[in-house]
This record gives structure tokens, C-alpha cells and sequence, in this order.
């Protein structure tokens, strides 16, 4: 999986960007003036920004948008998460393909994995065993129709501020 942001990030979104692919073990990508059809073949996260802020998370696959999250983002803790694999605790939000927890209780020893993501409402806990690393606040989420590009407003999504229709930039990466 790769992570790349618009083209002219801001300190906080390279800050969201750097700690959210270290944590997942994904690849980071500074966009620069690379061009987004570089990406057609991947699966890709991107991250925009609204007012130099991270706003929103938009995941591709083979150059089409499927999943736009409209987010807020906490400060970032600095930390050496290594490797390893996440694992999820929550039922609706685990979009970045962490391990569910269900799938420990499998185990006669369940091992452990200190990178957890834990669902808290619309929130999202980032941790390295019992500290915090970073939150991100989900404010709404849109699907696509992979054929037809058209937006989809997700049944579980409920956003606690303005809708997201409201919060566009104008501006593209």
C-alpha cells in the first residue's frame, strides 16, 4: 500500500502522512510534481488538506476513488513504532486492512501486537501498546460506485460537523 499527499503539504499533513505509513508499515511517497497517473496501478492513500490542515483521506484503487474519509486529526506523538502488524479493535471503521481483534480470540496463546487502532465512536486511537500515538476524528465518509465515480454517502457514516458537500477546497491534487 502506498501513502502520498497533495502536492504542496503542509507541515501537518507530511507530520499525518509520515507517522500514519510508519504505523501501518505502508510506503511513503512525497508527491512533489510527480503525477497521480504514476499511481493508476496501485492501491493508494491519499491524504488533502483543507486550510493547511489534513482534511481528508481518500483511498484508490487502479486510479479510481472508492472511500473518502472527511477527518480531523489530534497531534501526533513521536515514537519508534517498528514493524509489525495492526490490529483492529472496533466494528465500522477498520479501513486500512489492520487484523481484526476477533481473530486473536482464535488463538489458544494469543500473541502479542503492541500497534493497535481502537474505535472509540467516530474516533480512531492509534497506539503502540498502552500510549497514544495520534487520533484521527472521522467527520463523514463517502463511497464511490467503482464503475461510476458517483458518490455514495455510507448508511453508518454520521458526521458531527458541517456535511462534507460543504467542506471542499476547490483546490486538486
Amino acid at each position: 500500500m502506498i501513502l502520498t499527499t497533495s502536492r504542496k503539504p503542509s507541515r501537518k499533513t507530511r507530520s499525518l502522512a509520515k507517522a500514519l505509513s510508519r504505523f501501518m508499515n505502508w510506503r511513503y511517497v512525497q508527491r512533489g510534481k510527480m503525477s497521480f497517473r504514476e499511481f493508476e496501478n496501485e492501491e493508494l492513500w491519499v491524504i488533502s488538506e483543507l486550510e493547511g490542515n489534513p482534511a481528508f483521506l481518500s483511498f484508490y484503487r487502479d486510479g479510481k476513488k472508492l472511500l473518502e474519509l472527511s477527518i480531523s486529526v489530534s497531534n501526533i506523538k513521536k515514537a519508534e513504532v517498528g514493524r509489525g502488524e495492526v490490529v483492529y479493535f472496533g466494528e465500522k471503521y477498520n479501513f486500512f486492512g489492520a487484523l481484526p481483534a476477533e481473530l486473536l480470540e482464535k488463538f489458544d496463546k494469543r500473541p502479542y501486537f503492541p500497534k493497535k487502532i481502537v474505535e472509540n465512536e467516530n474516533e480512531l486511537c492509534f497506539c503502540l501498546g498502552d500510549e497514544l500515538i495520534f487520533k484521527v476524528r472521522i467527520l463523514g465518509i463517502k463511497r464511490f460506485d467503482q464503475n461510476q465515480q458517483s458518490p455514495q454517502e455510507a448508511p453508518q457514516a454520521q458526521p458531527h460537523r458541517e456535511p462534507l458537500d460543504l467542506r471542499k477546497s476547490g483546490k486538486e491534487f
